[in-house]
């Protein structure tokens, strides 16, 4: 590689991590039926449903059973509500907007990976309000089955 590539790279590199030290949106957990397609570590296609298990305007969290690699880029779409249960199929996979995610942290669990990815582009996979709007309706049935259980 020569010197120059070696500097495009670094300076890749480095802008595609500005947006992480200025991190200053909400996350919230909630659980959200997203697809995740992408390249394995072995080189291999794969697209897996999941669910997050946090999201901000810019990133996400989510466990999955293929292992990733810090700097790998996915592709993560929603899952309509009316599919979630469906059987994953190329088409399904294909059938919405996605949007690229780049792969930030992988920590290992007994039957998966945990991976934090930020978004890489425009597109808006979920909107702040709904988000916040999730985030209370969970809240909300979390207090009212301690309230059932304490009584």
């Amino acid at each position: 590689m020569s010197r120059q590539d070696e500097q495009e790279d670094e300076r890749d590199s480095r802008m595609a991590t500005v947006h992480l030290h200025e991190r200053r949106e909400a996350r919230y957990s909630v659980p959200i039926a997203i697809e995740v397609s992408g390249i394995s570590r072995e080189g291999q296609p794969f697209h897996e449903r999941t669910f997050t298990l946090d999201v901000s305007q810019w990133g996400c969290g989510f466990k999955i059973p293929v292992e990733l690699k810090k700097d790998d880029i996915v592709a993560l779409r929603v899952v309509p509500a009316s599919s979630e249960t469906a059987p994953l199929t190329m088409s399904s996979a294909m059938s919405s907007t996605k949007s690229l995610f780049q792969v930030v942290r992988v920590t290992p669990e007994d039957d998966g990976w945990v991976v934090g990815a930020w978004k890489m582009d425009d597109e808006k996979v979920w909107s702040a309000e709904t988000l916040a709007s999730l985030e209370r309706e969970q809240s909300t049935g979390t207090e009212q089955a301690q309230r059932d259980t304490d009584s």
